[in-house]
């Protein structure tokens, strides 16, 4: 896979720059338009969110799919061309050189120059995401810590009525039959304090200036300032430019990066906010469950 990339970025850098960093015009609307806005609520049930992100990761599934469709029609028409011809590249680029030969030390320069910076991107690139992978479980793991201290004083008071009533103390709940009402009274109380500690805590989590959509923007950022550009660079420019030098169309072709880190982003939305409840334990009308 490296070796294919690292040919694919040399052929590239036989060609003037301003051509490399061309793109087809018009292209479509990209798929962060698709993404809908993170959520503020502190439980599932008050907004229509995971539903919209599930719908949204589907429809940039779709357009990825059929985008890659039109993508790989256009590299089958490069690989006919070079198995009906294996010079063929090897007569262009010549072309090339000799239709500019003031510039041909240029573009061989380029060609080392954008070998010794792949050498570090792609370990870099691979770093980097690693970093974001795990920043995200600490991030939620920091969102655990601070929901089981702000729900210390209700556990603390359900373990009391487990051992008051001789209950085990990985139960759920105090049972569905033979419970006394004064139990069941307590009960109430446990869990309208759970509904309290849990609200304190969201107000300070899964607001929009909380942890969680602090680490969502920095997630995007690094998708959209770095590894995108990085994945065009290293793979999509250099083939689209092959493509050109070879005379073959590439009307329809674009990137598909954007695809995948748009959905990525979102896959990760859905690992985060899936962290919300439901709902609360205690309705508006005074029952709880």
């Amino acid at each position: 896979m490296r070796t294919r990339v690292f040919r694919a970025a040399a052929v590239a850098g036989l060609v003037s720059a301003s051509a490399l960093a061309a793109t087809p015009a018009a292209a479509p609307a990209g798929p962060w338009t698709k993404v809908p806005a993170l959520p503020t609520a502190c439980y599932s049930n008050q907004d229509q969110w995971w539903d919209q992100n599930n719908a949204a990761i589907d429809t940039v599934n779709q357009a990825h799919y059929a985008q890659n469709d039109i993508n790989e029609a256009i590299r089958q028409k490069f690989n006919d061309a070079q198995a009906a011809n294996p010079m063929a590249m090897a007569q262009a680029l010549q072309q090339k050189m000799m239709a500019d030969p003031q510039n041909a030390q240029k573009y061989m320069e380029q060609i080392m120059q954008q070998g010794q910076q792949l050498q570090t991107e792609v370990p870099a690139q691979g770093q980097r995401a690693q970093q974001f992978e795990a920043e995200s479980k600490t991030v939620m793991k920091q969102y655990e810590t601070a929901l089981a201290h702000a729900m210390g004083p209700a556990d603390a008071r359900w373990t009391a009525l487990k051992k008051k009533m001789g209950i085990a103390m990985d139960s759920p709940g105090p049972g569905e039959a033979g419970v006394p009402d004064w139990a069941w009274v307590e009960w109430g109380v446990i869990l309208r304090e759970r509904d309290q500690a849990y609200a304190a805590n969201c107000a300070q989590w899964w607001s929009a200036t909380g942890p969680i959509h602090g680490y969502m923007k920095r997630y995007k950022d690094y998708l959209v300032q770095e590894r995108i550009p990085y994945e065009k660079k290293i793979t999509e420019e250099p083939a689209l430019e092959q493509y050109r030098t070879l005379g073959i169309p590439t009307t329809g072709w674009r990137t598909t990066t954007d695809f995948q880190a748009a959905a990525d982003y979102m896959k990760m939305a859905s690992t985060m906010f899936g962290e919300r409840k439901g709902r609360p334990y205690c309705g508006a009308d005074g029952r709880c469950e």
